[in-house]
């Protein structure tokens, strides 16, 4: 059994059949929430996303070292910590909500939240790792591209009850955050001093951004 599933991933599990599945999936995706018909099964299917995402993702890391394993729990733990905070207070992001989209709560904050945090991070950090710049640089550079993936992120996010903001509005306070935030979670990767190559990171990133995007030229045409 074991030698009949290492076949089928090395037949299977292969970069080029994976980037092309981002595509694919998260066109599908887009036509879900599209549709008002499948729109609901599709908000239900956020969570079990972020979580196949990440975990496809991770499939083809290497390497799979200590300093990496460390910096990887630090965001993933810091991220709910500092989501579980702000949640809990309002002085970090804004004043906000978790819908159930995202499942199980702790501290009224998905865990979810935590793996979604470093699978950002993760992609980001590879992107503005290969720029001949020094560290303070890739910093603001990633921490920035952050943020504007965040400004795609919020709309879509209240219409598919992962979180809700105070009046329907986001703060600016919450982009603020979302860029010192994302400032020190990359630094603990800079400070892991792993390097990867992941093949399929980069495609991830770019297919939810244009999934995304896209989704809010919908909601802005016809509402989700």
């Amino acid at each position: 059994m074991r030698e009949t599933i290492k076949k089928l991933s090395k037949e299977h599990l292969v970069a080029k059949r994976v980037n092309r599945f981002w595509v694919v999936y998260y066109s599908v995706g887009l036509i879900g929430f599209a549709m008002p018909v499948t729109r609901a099964l599709f908000m239900n299917l956020t969570g079990l996303t972020i979580i196949m995402s990440t975990m496809l993702m991770l499939w083809f890391h290497t390497p799979w070292n200590r300093h990496f394993i460390f910096a990887s729990f630090i965001v993933f733990a810091g991220g709910i910590f500092i989501e579980a905070l702000g949640v809990n207070s309002g002085m970090i992001f804004g004043t906000y909500h978790y819908g159930d989209a995202l499942g199980p709560k702790i501290m009224k904050t998905p865990i979810l939240i935590g793996l979604n945090w470093l699978m950002l991070i993760y992609i980001v950090w590879q992107l503005v790792n290969r720029i001949q710049t020094d560290t303070f640089t890739k910093l603001i550079l990633g921490s920035t591209i952050m943020a504007g993936y965040d400004i795609f992120l919020e709309p879509i996010a209240m219409a598919a009850n992962m979180w809700d903001w105070n009046l329907n509005t986001v703060p600016t306070q919450n982009y603020l955050a979302w860029f010192v935030v994302s400032f020190i979670f990359l630094w603990v990767f800079k400070m892991s001093n792993t390097k990867y190559n992941n093949p399929v990171a980069s495609r991830l990133l770019a297919a939810q951004i244009a999934f995304f995007m896209l989704l809010n030229v919908v909601n802005q045409i016809s509402g989700l």
